[in-house]
């Protein structure tokens, strides 16, 4: 099976946790929860095989999204961040 750069080989559980992007203008920053973690599909090899990356899986909509989904579908997002979702904004990387 050839797999396309981007693509979603499996999802697993996850809770507490949120991610914030910026969709500028009026819109400005969205929030959304984090529902699980995905093995993404982040390049192919020259042997043919392909690594991979563990990335959010959320909820948007009425969709789950990876952040290589959102990038795709969404011109000109902004910055993309994920954060636990008891910790305060604020509380930065160390708390």
């Amino acid at each position: 099976m050839k797999l396309s750069t981007g693509s979603t080989l499996s999802v697993a559980p996850a809770t507490g946790w949120e991610i914030a992007f910026d969709l500028g203008g009026e819109t400005g920053t969205v929030v959304c929860p984090v529902i699980g973690w995905a093995t993404v599909v982040a390049a192919h090899m020259n042997d043919g095989t392909a690594s991979t990356e563990i990335k959010p899986a959320f909820v948007w909509g009425d969709m789950v999204w990876t952040e290589a989904d959102l990038r795709e579908h969404t011109p000109g997002l902004g910055l993309i961040s994920i954060r636990h979702a008891t910790l305060p904004a604020t509380a930065g990387p160390f708390a």
